[in-house]
Order: C-alpha cells, then structure tokens, then sequence
C-alpha cells in the first residue's frame, strides 16, 4: 500500500484512513454500488472486505440514484439499521440526495462514497463534501481523471488496501472494473493509477500483462466466430459474414479445429498462426480504414487474470467485464456480484444471461441497421423504443465502434423502455475521442441543460452525469423534447 499511497495526492491519503477507520469500527453495514462492470467490481470488492473484516453487511446493486431510487434506498436502510452505508460507483453526482435522505437516519453514524464520475456542478476542483457522517472519495477531488486514470472499482480498491495490504488479491476486480469502464482504450493501455494497481497485481502474481490480439473473445470464441462477431474493429466484408471467416483462416493456412475435432480458439494457436493471422488483418484493415492507428490497435496488452480458469469467460478483464455487463444489464447485477466472488451456480447463470445479453444486443444492433438513425444539428439520434435503458448506451457505443453511424457527432440514445412505474426516459450519450480533444464534454452539457430545466421546476426534470466521452441522463417524459433539443444547439456550436 505505501507505494500506492506514495502515487496519491496528499489530501487524498487521509481521507482513505478515515474510510477504512469507519469500516473497522462499524457493526452493520449496507452497501450499494451501480449495476455495470465497473460497479458490480466495486462491490465485490466492498463486500469482500466486509467478509474478511468480520462484518455483518448486506449489499444491493441499483440502476442510478436519482430522486425515486433513493427512496427505496432509504427504506432498505430503515429496515435493515446499519450504522454505517456505502455507496460505489455512483454518488458524488447525488451526495445532496444521499446527505438529505441517508445520513439523516438515526441508526446512520458514518456514509462512505467510493465514485469517479465528476461532481455534479461539474467543478473538478470541488472539495469533497464535508460532513460529520459523510466521506467522500473520489479521484476528481484531487486532480486525478475518473474517466482514465481511476474506476469506481480501483477507489473501493484503494480503500481496500488502507485497510490491509493483503487485499491486494482484489486488484484483478478493480481492472476488470476499468476495463469494463473502457479505461484502456481498448487494449492500449491504463495510466495513472489505474497502472500502479495493474503493477500492483502483477508483482502479486494475480495478473499477467501480455501483447496479443485485442479482440473480445480470444480465450471463448471459436476462431470463425471470433472474426464473425468483431466490431473493434468492424472488419467490412467479414464482420457477420460466416463463410468469409472460415475462408480467412483457410487462406491465413491455420486450422479452426484441432485433431480430436474440436474447434480451437485464439489462445491454443501456435506464434506462428498467430503472426500470420494478424498479417492479414492488418492488411484488411488498412484497405478498408484510411487510418493506420486502426491496424495498429489490433495487437495491444491483454490482461490475463492468472486465479481465474483458463478458456473461460474469466480469465480475461475484456471478457470478465463483458460477462459482468451481461448480468446488470439483463436486471441481474447480483449475479454478476457473486460471480465476483466465486460462486459456481452464479457462474453458470452468468453464462446464460450472456447468451441473452449478445442476442439482446444483436437485435437492437440489427434494428437500428434497419430502421436507422436521425441526424440533427450536432448530433445523431437513436430512439428505439424497444430496446432496455440498461443496453441502449451499449448499443449506441457498438453501433459508433462498427462504424454503423459516423463519428463526427455525438450520438444520443433515447429509451423509453424503462421500469412502467418510472416517468422518466434514459439518455445516453458517447462521443469520439476526437470530439472531446476539440472541447466536446457530454457531461457538461447534459448537466448545463439539467439545470436550466430544473431550475424553476418544483421537482426534478432531468437528472444527469457522467464523463466527457460517455453520459447519462434521466429526462421526464414531458420534458424531453425540450432537453434534446437544448443538447442539440449546444452541440451544434462545438461540432459544426
């Protein structure tokens, strides 16, 4: 822990010595953590050191924390009593709602908030909120980036390491948690202290970092199929074409089964077939992309988790991350979570609801090929009313990475497809790398136009955050047309 510490911004230190204080003097704890990679990797990881602290604990995923969620929150804690309530992965942007409706319980003496997403008045610089029962830890405080250097599951980490060196087990969980918050930039690498954790697991033995292909699917996927379902990058004339892939690896001389007849996957290749293999998509790739950076993103690090099996859907972060998305998108978070922490019935559930969750994803992927997409003023519109608001920022996401939609605007996702008692509709926003070097901040500007719309509401229209690339709002409603044609002129202003 001390080289971490020594990699930490001073004023950051003390407040990790005075979470891990309020862990080890507590009694009963609840623990609340988002539903994605990021967030259930956090709260594996909280519930971990609950468990090796000793504590009674319970532990729930929520899909946001927002002016309705927190009311159930409150109730949970009601019942359940604890003295002391965490939130991962979320709560910086809602510390008013958490400080109001939590903290003011009697039973509560201490609230700890592990989150990485900016403050909701968007002020990096905001000081953590002060509080008697409140500590707030979040690397946006102290000049480090939520959005590239540290994940909601690395800040539990960290907290984790105050309270013992021994947790250093638990970094596998927070990269996986990063790399589920695509922290890497696919395969090319972490920075900050993302790295010190990754090093950290590595001088452990419980990573490994190797170059190789960047692929999803390389320890799993049949080699066909691995070519088959790529769209980082799409592969124009054999991404979804079956028949080209197998002619590939005819062509490349490299066998897809092996000699009792059973498909091979990307690990079981020989360097050999591996060099000749990415020979050719290079050159795919650079007849199809105007843009060697593409070719040149096929081979990066790959994290190997070397506790986890081998040719599962563990042993990688990308593919570890994938399956924990699977379960919080399809509602089962909690399943994600016990995945996390070994359980095999969990394990094998996991595998299902990723079934579901790719054929989820292909079907929303397919109707928006089909039924397209809306240009406006500064950005791209996706409205389908079918598919989930726990998908629609995935889809959206996978649609600009194939290339499906340009990526010279932001893309906006509307899903009405939410919970029927809720009168809010999800939006998500992502916006190329490029776009946020030339100022774009979806953050920003979705937070901007929350606040003028709330400003003389008597309760909230839209509630919003997130980071500069990737952002969420929930809009009532009635309200959405205004909110997404403010986004638009504002986006306008930036982009054309």
């Amino acid at each position: 822990m001390d080289e971490l510490l020594d990699l930490l911004p001073e004023d950051m230190v003390p407040l990790l010595i005075q979470a891990a204080h309020a862990v080890r003097q507590s009694k009963r704890v609840y623990a609340f953590s988002h539903i994605d990679a990021d967030g259930i990797s956090a709260l594996a990881i909280v519930a971990t050191i609950l468990e090796r602290e000793n504590k009674e604990f319970l532990w729930k995923n929520v899909h946001q924390i927002n002016s309705e969620s927190i009311e159930e929150v409150r109730e949970d804690v009601q019942e359940y009593k604890p003295d002391l309530v965490i939130f991962s992965d979320f709560g910086t942007g809602q510390v008013s709602l958490i400080r109001d409706r939590i903290s003011d319980i009697e039973c509560v003496d201490r609230v700890i908030i592990l989150d990485h997403h900016l403050p909701q008045d968007d002020s990096a610089n905001r000081e953590p909120v002060e509080s008697e029962k409140i500590v707030e830890i979040n690397p946006a405080h102290h000049g480090i980036s939520g959005s590239y250097e540290l994940s909601g599951a690395g800040t539990a980490f960290l907290l984790a390491m105050a309270l013992s060196p021994s947790n250093v087990d638990l970094s596998e969980l927070a990269i996986v948690g990063a790399t589920g918050d695509l922290q890497d930039y696919y395969g090319k690498g972490f920075t900050g202290i993302n790295r010190a954790i990754l090093e950290a697991g590595e001088q452990a033995g419980h990573i490994r970092v190797t170059r190789d292909l960047t692929f999803f699917g390389i320890n799993t996927r049949p080699l066909p199929y691995l070519l088959q379902y790529a769209t980082d990058p799409y592969l124009p004339g054999i991404t979804g074409v079956e028949e080209e892939c197998f002619a590939f690896f005819d062509e490349a001389g490299v066998k897809m089964k092996n000699d009792v007849d059973e498909w091979r996957v990307w690990v079981d290749l020989e360097p050999s077939e591996k060099q000749a293999v990415v020979q050719m998509l290079i050159r795919e790739v650079l007849e199809s992309y105007d843009d060697e950076r593409v070719a040149q993103g096929l081979v990066g690090d790959v994290i190997i988790l070397t506790k986890r099996p081998e040719r599962t859907d563990m042993r990688s972060a990308k593919e570890f991350s994938t399956l924990l998305n699977a379960c919080g998108r399809n509602r089962r978070p909690d399943v994600g979570v016990r995945v996390c922490l070994g359980d095999q019935d969990a394990i094998t559930e996991g595998r299902a609801l990723l079934v579901q969750h790719r054929a989820n994803l292909a079907m929303a992927l397919r109707r928006l090929e089909s039924d397209g997409f809306s240009e406006r003023e500064g950005m791209y519109l996706v409205d389908d009313p079918e598919t989930p608001e726990t998908i629609i920022g995935i889809v959206i996401g996978m649609a600009q990475g194939a290339r499906i939609i340009p990526i010279n605007k932001p893309i906006i996702g509307v899903s009405r497809n939410t919970p029927s008692e809720s009168q809010f509709v999800k939006i998500s926003g992502r916006a190329h790398k490029y776009l946020v070097d030339r100022g774009l901040n979806l953050k920003e500007v979705f937070v901007e136009v929350a606040d003028i719309l709330n400003e003389k509401a008597e309760r909230p229209q839209v509630e919003a955050g997130g980071h500069p690339m990737a952002a969420g709002a929930f809009v009532r409603r009635d309200r959405l047309d205004t909110f997404l044609d403010m986004i638009s002129e504002r986006f306008a202003s930036i982009v054309n």
